[in-house]
């Protein structure tokens, strides 16, 4: 008998053995285009932010000559290079990445030279021609969209993985279905074990990649972390967090970026279109903030821009969006307010700055003043862009009008 039974738990241990080798080919393949896609994403979005910010510096030096920003620029470039190096002399570095990079690379090179170019022209005194500033700017954004290519191959390696995660799981499906059926004891003990092991933290991880690869860089898988799905799930949610942080920060002052600050704008006209209540869009600039860069160094600039940020944060509500729009410019989204309050919380944050002291060091006392445009949605514009004009347009007011003062639409 015990060997009759023996024999017949045997097709069970061999369905069970085939059916964890599938379990473990599903984690391993989850698991490798996740590692893959680590070493690849951050340096891409670390090279995708630094190539759209080197335009910065040459402008700067074209508005002021300073010898400064021409350095600056130089030294930006040669990051970007060593960046490239880097990420080129990967050895894990896969073809298609490697492929997609390497034309980002020799874009950027060309990039340089013409940025070079605007620069020694202008040294030697000659008129710099829009023509030339143009070609630059559009050879930045190819650039940059080339390195937004090897995003859609990330996305295209996590949606094959999925598929091939999917076909797993119904081929251990039918294992289930074959186990289920001998009606033994055993099987079913081993089938429920399994479905509620295997079956569900598989269902969750395809589709929180799923998701992931559809551009929801928001979702979590929530598994323990006890298991290799446990350990997977950590680790697709510490990239995730790591790319949701860059795809909607500033990095340095860690406010919204323009991109995300403009997505809430347009979330805010929405619901407030259906609820009927008004919101109150401010854009803010620091005024003369040029010498402050000049006389103290931009280390200094970018210390005053943190402490800034941190001092607006404190004068508006946990409801309301503040974002790094520019350079030293700041936009805030002040959600369910009239203009009336919407003008008292602009001059109470104006004053604050003219009164604030931007201590950088021991030797470094830094104080500023800043100029705030403000626009009432409905009662100004009827959608998002529209408001941001309304807004820019007090915003030149008020620098034109002597700065450090609070302009709004209705009254400019």
């Amino acid at each position: 008998m015990l060997f009759g039974t023996g024999l017949m738990l045997v097709p069970l241990l061999l369905l069970g053995i085939i059916g964890y080798l599938f379990y473990l080919q599903t984690i391993d393949s989850f698991e490798a285009v996740i590692q893959e896609s680590l070493p690849v994403g951050l340096p891409v979005s670390e090279l995708h932010r630094d190539i759209l910010q080197l335009d910065m510096p040459l402008d700067r030096y074209l508005l002021s000559g300073s010898q400064r920003e021409r350095q600056r620029f130089s030294k930006q470039t040669r990051d970007i290079d060593r960046q490239f190096t880097a990420l080129l002399n990967n050895s894990g570095l896969q073809r298609e990445y490697r492929r997609d990079i390497s034309r980002a690379a020799a874009s950027w090179r060309e990039l340089v030279m013409l940025g070079e170019a605007i620069i020694e022209r202008d040294r030697t005194g000659h008129t710099v021609p829009l023509a030339n500033i143009t070609h630059f700017e559009k050879q930045q954004q190819k650039t940059s969209r080339m390195l937004d290519e090897v995003y859609i191959t990330l996305q295209s390696e996590i949606r094959s993985n999925y598929q091939d995660a999917l076909h797993n799981q119904q081929q251990i499906q039918v294992l289930l279905l074959v186990v289920f059926i001998a009606g033994v004891l055993v099987a079913v003990s081993i089938g429920n074990r399994l479905a509620r092991q295997v079956l569900r933290p598989l269902a969750v991880l395809s589709e929180g990649t799923e998701r992931f690869g559809n551009g929801d860089l928001s979702h979590r898988i929530q598994l323990g972390d006890r298991d290799e799905f446990g350990r997977l799930a950590k680790t697709f949610n510490e990239m995730a967090d790591q790319l949701e942080f860059l795809a909607a920060y500033d990095s340095l002052t860690g406010l919204l970026n323009k991109r995300e600050f403009e997505i809430r704008l347009n979330d805010e006209v929405r619901r407030a279109r259906r609820a009927r209540h008004p919101f109150v869009l401010l854009l803010l600039d620091l005024d003369d903030f040029k010498l402050v860069n000049d006389t103290h160094g931009h280390q200094a600039g970018d210390q005053v821009l943190q402490k800034l940020a941190a001092l607006l944060k404190t004068q508006v509500r946990d409801a309301d969006y503040i974002g790094r729009y520019g350079g030293e410019e700041f936009g805030i989204i002040l959600t369910d307010s009239s203009e009336q309050d919407g003008s008292e919380t602009a001059e109470r944050i104006r004053q604050v700055v003219e009164a604030e002291q931007f201590v950088v060091n021991e030797d470094i006392d830094i104080r500023i003043t800043m100029s705030i445009g403000l626009a009432c949605y409905p009662d100004d514009a009827a959608n998002a862009d529209m408001l941001i004009g309304c807004a820019d347009e007090a915003l030149y007011k008020a620098k034109d009008t002597g700065r450090n003062r609070v302009i709004a639409f209705s009254g400019s």
